[in-house]
């Protein structure tokens, strides 16, 4: 959307004949003049109907001459044109930005559910995990009640794995070397 054209100062359509516009000048000439100003009026008043009066006066001259209206009208298609192409780019604009939130959006939903089914499924891992605990506790326990050698067992068991665990770990120690 361009701003005001001549053709709003004046009150006019582009389609207005050469006598619409001395016409429509006249009747705005008469409204704008800054000599209508009552004498007190503030010296911003009286600037500002001079401003008016002089819009209304270099209307009049472009759109009373052909040759400058033909020119004047071509500058306004062109501005028109352009209005409408950076309307189009600004509304593309608009839909990619859009559209890239949309799928940041659906990107930061997907990553909180698998977030969620990863909690979940280390919760039921954990929930499995002492279900299977329990099993293998109870089976060791029916298995010392049948037989207590189970649990001498078991403690010769680890006995030697703490004693594996210990050899392994000063064998990881390097060894001092020593020079003459």
């Amino acid at each position: 959307m361009i701003g005001l054209t001549l053709y709003d100062v004046l009150g006019l359509t582009p389609t207005a004949t050469t006598d619409d516009v001395r016409k429509a000048y006249k009747m705005k000439a008469r409204e704008t003049h800054p000599d209508k100003l009552t004498p007190n009026a503030s010296d911003r008043e009286r600037r500002a109907a001079e401003g008016k009066f002089r819009n209304v006066y270099d209307a009049f001259q472009v759109l009373s001459d052909p040759v400058k209206r033909r020119a004047y009208d071509g500058r306004i298609q062109a501005a028109t044109n352009n209005a409408n192409r950076w309307d189009a780019e600004r509304e593309r604009i608009k839909q990619e930005r859009e559209e890239w939130a949309r799928q940041a959006k659906e990107r930061s939903e997907a990553r909180l559910k698998q977030r969620a089914d990863l909690a979940s499924s280390i919760r039921d891992m954990k929930d499995e995990k002492a279900v299977y605990n329990e099993v293998v506790d109870k089976i060791y326990q029916e298995l010392v009640d049948s037989s207590p050698e189970w649990a001498i067992r078991k403690k010769e068991v680890l006995q030697r794995k703490a004693i594996a665990e210990k050899n392994a770990s000063t064998r990881a120690l390097p060894r001092r070397q020593t020079t003459l």
